[in-house]
């Protein structure tokens, strides 16, 4: 995108060009999946404020109006795509893909497999999740614990970061943060 291009380009807050931009993306994953996904019990996958709770999504947990962002939406919208086609891996290099925008990158879809970049490849190679795992135990092995660091994803359920740091504490590694500590850290700081 050029800079007059970035310039220009709106910038869509909230009203009506939001819903719209999120009716527009929707469509690409259908309207069954969109409405199983945000009616689900479940927290903002965007700031993790409780999206209905035993009630289901749509609402907050304190209130019985309908309420839902347009990041949640964006956010649960990238889960249920489709995932990436693996042709894309062998047809475009690791050179070729780093020149495409976060925008499109994301547009590809989900990834639906795990990825390995083998020493001195120009192309990442789809590999089973048994191949990715076991690469990952013999690279731990070798790794002394004090120099590990385990990073969780604000978009994943407190379950999955109670499990990841504890894995990590079993590993002997206290190094354990998540991407929401530093995305809040300046708001909760001074």
């Amino acid at each position: 995108m050029s800079d007059s291009e970035s310039h220009n380009k709106q910038v869509i807050g909230g009203g009506f060009k939001a819903i719209e931009y999120v009716l527009s993306v929707a469509n690409k994953v259908g309207p069954k999946k969109l409405s199983s996904a945000v009616r689900s019990k479940n927290a903002c996958k965007a700031c993790a404020f409780g999206t209905g709770g035993q009630r289901g999504g749509l609402h907050n947990e304190y209130s019985n109006r309908v309420e839902i962002c347009n990041k949640n939406i964006q956010a649960q919208l990238s889960d249920i795509r489709d995932p990436i086609p693996s042709e894309i891996f062998t047809h475009n290099s690791i050179a070729e893909l780093q020149q495409l925008t976060g925008k499109q990158l994301e547009d590809l879809g989900r990834l639906g497999n795990p990825l390995y970049k083998p020493s001195g490849a120009s192309h990442y190679q789809p590999i089973s999740y048994s191949d990715a795992i076991q690469r990952v135990a013999d690279h731990m092995k070798n790794t002394k614990p004090q120099r590990s660091f385990f990073y969780a994803s604000g978009r994943s359920s407190n379950e999955a970061a109670f499990l990841l740091q504890l894995f990590a504490r079993v590993y002997g590694s206290n190094h354990v943060n998540n991407c929401s500590f530093y995305c809040h850290q300046a708001s909760g700081v001074g």
